[in-house]
């Protein structure tokens, strides 16, 4: 197990006459996510992924079945495309289709259903070496990279059939970021609650509500709690939330939240989950 670091190796500790993060310097820091152009875009990105969320539960969906199926597709028209472009005169599309199947290969085996033993090993490298890929913006965003550059691919390449064309079509749609937006900006709802009501009390918020295990970081019920008590309950994260919100925050993946991780989020800028 990682060992946990003292207070003292932490960056905001105060010096005599310093104070590493002031939040009264920090002007960039002070101006909430307030104005009205801000809050019709977030009403309406909450209101749309909210229904996107919704069809999923219909569906018996996750967002981890549905990266897979779009990796999935890339990978297979990423196949038809090497395929075709073999030789010389085709190198740099053959190129273009062999980074388009490795880094969809590396997508798929990330989101494969369950936890197959031989995936392990790859993801650990995945998350370690890509870690944006372990975000759902991240993620929804390079998808759309690939499948714009699968189109393209595939547009170029006359022989590829009209089905091969679909293939590219389908996986440059999957490249909305919604959800993942919208976790984000209740996320920095809560965040902005929590920051002006303890006017800069950030530790002491933090040992009020870690009290499990304080040394290890402050766990998923924590959080919750903290985030209802300071919005009287407004704002609340299910478990799948948490699990994302804490694999941003935590970056040792150790399912808590520590002082400085704590300190450095509410100090901080708007997070993209």
């Amino acid at each position: 197990m990682l060992e946990t670091e003292t207070v003292n190796n932490y960056g905001y500790t105060e010096a005599p006459g310093n104070n590493f993060f002031d939040t009264e310097n920090l002007k960039c820091l002070k101006a909430p996510l307030t104005s009205p152009a801000f809050n019709n875009f977030s009403t309406h990105m909450e209101s749309s992924a909210a229904r996107l969320e919704e069809t999923l539960e219909l569906l018996n969906l996750r967002y981890q079945t549905l990266f897979f199926l779009a990796s999935a597709a890339l990978v297979t028209s990423s196949v038809f495309s090497v395929t075709k472009t073999f030789g010389f005169s085709t190198l740099p599309g053959l190129l273009l289709s062999l980074f388009l199947l490795t880094n969809s290969l590396l997508v798929m085996v990330l989101d494969i259903p369950g936890t197959p033993r031989w995936a392990a090993k790859y993801r650990r490298h995945i998350r370690k070496n890509m870690r944006f890929l372990t975000r759902l913006t991240g993620k929804s965003l390079w998808l759309a990279v690939l499948g714009a550059s699968n189109m393209v691919t595939l547009k170029s390449n006359r022989r590829v059939g009209a089905l091969r064309f679909l293939f590219g079509t389908l996986t440059s749609l999957f490249v909305f970021a919604v959800a993942a937006v919208r976790k984000s900006f209740r996320l920095e709802k809560a965040r902005n609650v929590v920051k002006e009501t303890s006017k800069g009390a950030y530790i002491d918020v933090f040992r009020k509500y870690a009290l499990s295990d304080p040394d290890h970081g402050m766990q998923f019920e924590e959080f919750n709690r903290l985030c209802s008590d300071y919005t009287s309950g407004r704002l609340q994260f299910d478990i799948v939330d948490l699990y994302i919100i804490f694999n941003v925050l935590d970056e040792h993946q150790k399912c808590a939240v520590n002082e400085r991780e704590f300190y450095e989020w509410l100090a901080g800028s708007l997070v993209f989950l």
